[in-house]
């Protein structure tokens, strides 16, 4: 069984990524705020069909395979190394070789996953390293279902590959995990979800002046958002021209690149909150009636914080004040 609580107490195959900056959806500061901070991400649904998946992805790579293959997908903490924690999905039982079994969804496959060993994700080769170093297993196999194949990529041991992976671990089991430091807050798409989370009210009026780097921090995020606001309106120009030559036809294209500009299908919609309003109104005549299935059927939703930039004083301003909806975590 996958042991949350041991999880928590080092790092594991799967915080390995985010330690060296490779993982596209964690980093370090989300991996801390996780296990000493309580963040929560989200599960999706594409996370739980791989867990149930799994287990038949393992069956499928004995069979090919023909090897004895144990399905372990159990926490371990390593007797003599309190940082390193690992659950590997299965090993074979006639050798030391660990298997891992990895759900890869079409988008993926096609652009990360390759023909060879070393055409696999950065992330997922740290991983494996990271179990051989645990179990001490000169190898390891990635049993990723790609499409409608299932690709074997097999993993050697590097030992100095280990060397760095450890010192990384251990420097920051010591600041983050032992230690109360937290790593600076980066550009991960779970980062707003934390700040909510760590600061979800405030007091009112509590304004402080702001320091010299933050004032620099505020310049840039002035200049940038002006920017990223004239490359949105030089993306909606080129797109318009675009589909101004495309006209009535399909798309057009030429080698390497096809802009395509087709109308999706019509789908029928149902307006369920105008259906229950209806519903009650000509079902439920009594109007007490009517307000207790209101008051039933009401929550309130819980607020979060917003932010709003306004740029008077600076000399890269930009054109309107406005409100900034990218911090939208709730």
């Amino acid at each position: 069984m996958i042991n949350p609580e041991l999880r928590r107490r080092g790092f594991t195959g799967s915080d390995q990524g985010a330690l060296f900056g490779v993982d596209p959806d964690r980093d370090l500061h989300t991996v801390i705020a996780e296990k000493k901070y309580g963040l929560v991400l989200p599960v999706t649904q594409r996370m739980r069909l791989g867990g149930w998946i799994e287990p038949g992805i393992i069956n499928a790579y004995a069979g090919i395979t023909g090897k004895r293959v144990k399905y372990v997908n159990e926490t371990f903490q390593h007797p003599t190394i309190p940082w390193m924690i690992y659950t590997p999905d299965a090993w074979c039982e006639d050798e030391k070789r660990v298997v891992d079994a990895k759900l890869v969804a079409w988008d993926q496959w096609a652009k990360k996953w390759g023909p060879k060993s070393n055409d696999i994700p950065e992330q997922i080769q740290l991983q494996m390293w990271h179990y051989m170093a645990a179990l001490d297993f000169p190898l390891a196999d990635v049993a990723a279902w790609c499409g409608d194949e299932l690709r074997i990529y097999t993993i050697e041991r590097d030992r100095e590959v280990e060397r760095v992976m450890r010192a990384r671990n251990e420097e920051c089991y010591r600041k983050y995990i032992e230690g109360d430091e937290m790593p600076p807050i980066g550009s991960s798409v779970h980062a707003a979800r934390w700040l909510q989370q760590a600061f979800p009210n405030h007091k009112r009026p509590d304004m402080r002046a702001a320091t010299e780097e933050e004032i620099a921090d505020m310049r840039r995020y002035a200049r940038v958002r002006k920017e990223l606001s004239e490359l949105e309106r030089e993306k909606t120009g080129i797109l318009n021209r675009l589909r101004e030559a495309v006209g009535m036809r399909e798309g057009i294209q030429s080698f390497g690149a096809k802009f395509t500009w087709r109308k999706t299908k019509d789908t029928k919609v149902v307006n369920y909150k105008n259906m229950a309003i209806a519903l009650l109104h000509n079902f439920i005549k009594d109007e007490k009636a009517r307000e207790k299935m209101w008051a039933d059927y009401t929550s309130t939703k819980e607020g979060y914080r917003k932010i709003y930039f306004k740029c008077d004083d600076f000399a890269d301003r930009l054109d309107d004040d406005a409100e900034d909806t990218t911090d939208a975590a709730a």
